[in-house]
């Protein structure tokens, strides 16, 4: 769907919304509506990267208390990513949790978390100002809330093509 809703361009915009977030080695991170994995997998493609350029190729110490946690709604989608996961190697053990649950009543202890994003979701919720408080709530003071949305762009040159 966000395929064909962004022409492709998704996955350059993740990949902007990750730079934006700056992802560090013992990172406590929520993606919510992230059921399949494409956000939390580049969080911890780029605390991996970030980790090879520092300590020379050692892993285990940049991975150390980094922890991604994926909450979705959908046990269906948390299903699709928990089977992408294996298939790159990770597991809940590695350093990701996969979460059924909704996000206007996230299940997080308050100022839990070092970043939370939401990607093509937010549309998806009932009431957004209980899903931005939940937000506000887990996160720690200083933390970063990412939300990357398609939204109607009024741009007249565009209603000539």
């Amino acid at each position: 769907m966000n395929d064909l809703m962004s022409v492709g361009l998704h996955r350059l915009w993740k990949d902007r919304l990750i730079s934006k977030l700056n992802p560090f080695s013992g990172m406590k991170h929520l993606d919510v509506a992230g059921g399949t994995g494409d956000v939390a997998f580049r969080v911890l493609e780029r605390v991996k990267s970030v980790g090879h350029r520092a300590m020379q190729g050692t892993l285990t110490e940049t991975e150390e208390g980094t922890h991604i946690y994926v909450c979705d709604i959908n046990p269906n989608m948390l299903n699709v990513g928990k089977k992408r996961a294996a298939e790159r190697g990770y597991s809940e053990e590695h350093c990701l949790s996969w979460i059924q649950g909704d996000a206007e009543a996230l299940s997080f202890e308050d100022g839990s978390m070092d970043g939370y994003t939401i990607a093509f979701g937010i549309r998806n919720v009932t009431h957004i100002e209980k899903a931005l408080s939940e937000a506000y709530r887990v996160l720690k003071q200083g933390g970063r809330f990412l939300c990357l949305e398609l939204s109607h762009v009024d741009v007249p040159i565009f209603k000539e093509m």
